[in-house]
């Protein structure tokens, strides 16, 4: 999605509870239309757009399907992840393991990342979990002051 370009990662600061991370670019990247971050959560069903490369994925794949509601928490199978608050999605071609971190957009907005997809004994339900945006956006807005105000340290 990122259309290529080549730049070195200075500085990042991950957003707890989530896949997220704002990284610090040696170079500014060259200027391009992005997607905004949502202020809410979707609502019941609304469309829901997720990318990611999992799988032998060479390019971003799009996975379609339909928000289904936020949860608190959730965790995986070995309880090592854990996502807060979460959103779970119902995916028409199914979220796999390496989509992790992909944008989840709805109304051309980012919802979230890709987390976690349900997979019981090997067997996807085309469930998947991802890490909401909209309760972090003061914690996204902090990172990105704090990197910023690095690169006038440096």
């Amino acid at each position: 999605m990122s259309g290529g370009f080549n730049r070195r990662v200075v500085a990042a600061r991950t957003i707890d509870g989530t896949d997220m991370a704002l990284c610090l670019l040696d170079k500014p990247a060259p200027p391009r239309n992005l997607p905004g971050l949502a202020h809410s959560t979707p609502p019941f069903r609304a469309p829901v757009s997720t990318w990611g490369y999992g799988g032998r994925a060479r390019r971003a794949q799009k996975r379609t399907g339909l928000f289904l509601l936020p949860f608190f928490r959730t965790w995986s199978v070995d309880f090592l992840t854990t996502v807060s608050p979460a959103g779970f999605v119902f995916n028409t071609n199914p979220a796999v393991k390496g989509d992790s971190g992909g944008p989840a957009l709805v109304d051309g907005s980012v919802i979230g990342t890709q987390a976690l997809i349900l997979n019981p004994l090997g067997r996807n339900l085309k469930l998947a979990t991802v890490a909401l945006v909209a309760p972090h956006r003061a914690a996204i807005a902090a990172a990105a002051t704090a990197l910023l105000g690095r690169e006038y340290e440096d």
